[in-house]
């Protein structure tokens, strides 16, 4: 009886890379669709061992398996497709590149092409990338970006879900790609189209901006350092030139949201989106001095009657909202063509700016409202940190910059709150005017502001008022003692923190006179002195001798003092009878300042003192005015109420104003010190 061989079998792919490569290996004859490829050595089977304990079993790889087209991805077996990342990447560091562009392919393709690869087929691939991640070094610095920047943010729910755990095991394992991720993720807080994917729902801005403020949170609580590149792109974004404005509103409400998600960029966020607040504004003032005086009146107008539309836009896109059914639509009028030929260039340039003003009213309303919650909330400490942020902002990128016009009401609201925040922003403002470590520019900037809180902060108590101006006029004294017995002249640029103090004084006095009356202070139940008090008008002694000591001094901060504020400050004090200083004025008009200062010197780049922004013509201290009213239309009822009007001249409004002068010194003599002070000081 003859004895049957069994038939033979082919033997499975682990037992097939460990024989003999002279041999040929069985296969079967055709390729089973759930295929059973795993790793070429498998640690649990061998069929031999090594002759000898030096030597390394011999590996033999299936080059026959082919990468998986989009025909056949219903059927893909994701540890096929794995192993075929797996593959690629070792053989792309061979320089063998052809599956691995095959990949990459797959993820630079647009969604919309026809035979595109299907989110399945592509989650798969992500699978597999992320299950080599650590292969992914700079060699593999393409495949990465192809990935990163690829449509992902459109599609399913769990495409999404597996392209975010692989941006955390890519920002885990190779913090070089840190940088790549983060910008991905904050343009896409930018304006969006909405997502149309064949295999996928429609996606709208507000859920692809969801998804990723989702992302940015995931990456940063897996990667604390990650808080850190994203600030510094959050900050570069803003900084970019936008094409359209709005494109820039869109990233400060996706930023202002961003706080919701990662509140440890919060200080970055605030300051990223101050800084670009006051460029625009500053730019705004620019402009408008090579505009007419009409301009601004004519813009104002304009906003005001689409101010209803602008606010309920902005409230739409506010935070709270949960609506995926509209995408952003602009504030500002789309139906006009883009195409400008046929419109002159003032027409142009007037509709710009007119957008820019609207910008600013929004970015303000939406930093109101945003320090209003903090700045009301039972937490002690939220609340103080919140006035101290304020506080930090002001001194490193409000007071530095000159012809900034509206961001500075931030402060000036919300340091009135309380008396105790009215106190802190006086004494940050005194300290930064009286501390030499500053330049003069930042001294005299402080100065202005101090003059422009305390003498415009309606809630500013009349005893602080008294307290400031006391603080000023010792200041001032001791200055005038200290420099006029070497001055020969006026001369900003050696006493400019005396005039700077000086200014400060007067413009204080123009809006607080009446509560710096003695009888007004001395009277407790009094809460405002009557128009018709027939006592004589009496501003306490010292500061009144002081005053008066400094404005005839040799120093003359009459003549280098802005000549608006000291024509004003002659009219209310000859008003009240307090001082007569029309003479003086006059005499001033033949005395020259110093300018010999402005040498080369000074405008070297390097110095510290060439910013000349607070020097006026001829060598004159610049009239600079931060709190003036606030008219921007959506923002301006968070400031209702705070500041105090402009009273005007006591009695102005029974007397011709234009005949105001012409007889003043009839009705008032000269006191004699005064007049002996006058000639002694000749010019």
């Amino acid at each position: 009886m003859s004895i049957i061989a069994p038939p033979l079998r082919s033997a499975p792919a682990s037992v097939q890379s460990a024989v003999d490569l002279s041999k040929t290996p069985l296969r079967p004859s055709t390729i089973s669709r759930r295929s059973t490829l795993k790793r070429s050595i498998d640690e649990s089977n061998f069929t031999s061992t090594p002759s000898s304990p030096s030597k390394k079993p011999r590996v033999k790889f299936d080059t026959d398996v082919a990468i998986v087209s989009a025909d056949e991805e219903d059927d893909v077996d994701p540890l096929v497709v794995k192993e075929q990342v797996r593959r690629a990447i070792e053989r792309h560091l061979a320089y063998d590149h052809e599956s691995y562009e095959r990949i990459r392919s797959l993820f630079s393709a647009s969604p919309e092409k026809e035979r595109s690869a299907s989110s399945k087929l592509l989650r798969y691939h992500v699978q597999a990338l992320e299950a080599n991640v650590t292969r992914l070094r700079k060699e593999c610095g393409s495949l990465v970006q192809s990935v990163v920047l690829s449509e992902w943010v459109g599609r399913n729910d769990n495409y999404v879900a597996t392209f975010v755990r692989f941006l955390g095991s890519l920002a885990v394992a190779q913090g070089g790609y840190m940088n790549t991720v983060m910008s991905m993720l904050v343009d896409l807080l930018g304006p969006q189209k909405t997502r149309r994917i064949p295999d996928c729902k429609v996606v709208r801005q507000p859920k692809i901006h969801r998804r990723v403020l989702e992302t940015i949170r995931y990456i940063t609580q897996l990667v604390p350092l990650a808080s850190t590149t994203l600030a510094q792109r959050l900050a570069s974004k803003l900084d970019f030139e936008f094409r359209k404005a709005d494109e820039r509103m869109t990233y400060v409400q996706s930023f202002m949201q961003l706080i919701q998600y990662t509140p440890e960029v919060t200080p970055d966020i605030l300051t990223s989106i101050l800084r670009q607040l006051i460029k625009l504004d500053t730019a705004i003032q620019t402009d408008l001095d090579d505009e007419d005086d009409d301009v601004e009146d004519d813009i104002l107008q304009h906003m005001s009657s689409s101010q209803t539309m602008a606010y309920s836009e902005r409230r739409r896109l506010s935070p709270t909202s949960t609506s995926d059914e509209d995408e952003y639509a602009s504030p500002s009028d789309d139906s006009e063509s883009e195409d400008e030929e046929d419109k002159d260039e003032a027409t142009t340039r007037r509709k710009n700016l007119r957008e820019a003003v609207r910008q600013v009213d929004i970015i303000m309303d939406i930093l109101f409202e945003y320090y209003a919650e903090l700045t009301s909330t039972s937490n002690l400490e939220t609340r103080d940190n919140a006035v101290e942020q304020l506080i930090a902002q002001f001194n490193s990128l409000i007071l530095p910059t000159h012809r900034s016009r509206h961001p500075q009401f931030l402060i000036f609201h919300f340091a009135q709150a309380s008396p105790t925040r009215v106190d802190r922003f006086v004494t940050n403002c005194i300290s930064i005017l009286l501390d030499q470590k500053y330049s003069s520019v930042i001294r005299h900037a402080a100065a202005a502001y101090f003059s422009g809180f305390v003498g415009r902060g309606k809630n500013v108590s009349p005893a602080l008022v008294h307290d400031c101006l006391d603080l000023l006029c010792d200041q001032i004294d001791d200055l005038r003692q200290k420099h006029e017995p070497m001055c020969l002249s006026p001369d900003l640029k050696k006493y400019g923190d005396f005039y700077a103090m000086f200014q400060a004084v007067m413009y204080i006095f123009c809006f607080r006179w009446k509560e710096l009356d003695v009888n007004y202070l001395s009277d407790a139940e009094d809460s405002e002195l009557e128009d018709n008090d027939d006592r004589p008008y009496e501003l306490p002694y010292e500061m009144k001798s002081k005053l008066q000591a400094a404005m005839y001094s040799r120093l003359n901060p009459l003549r280098v003092c802005t000549p608006e504020i000291v024509e004003q400050f002659a009219k209310i004090t000859h008003a009240l009878g307090l001082f007569f200083i029309y003479p003086k004025i006059e005499e001033n008009k033949r005395v020259r300042v110093a300018t010999s200062w402005r040498s080369i010197g000074d405008i070297d780049i390097n110095a510290p003192d060439r910013d000349m922004s607070w020097v006026g013509e001829n060598g004159m201290l610049e009239g600079y005015f931060p709190y003036d009213p606030y008219h921007l239309p959506i923002s301006k009822h968070w400031i209702e109420g705070d500041y105090v009007e402009w009273q005007g001249i006591p009695g102005e409004a029974q007397e011709d104003s234009d005949s105001e002068d012409e007889d003043v010194d009839d009705e008032y003599d000269m006191p004699d010190d005064v007049k002996n002070s006058v000639e002694s000081d000749g010019s």
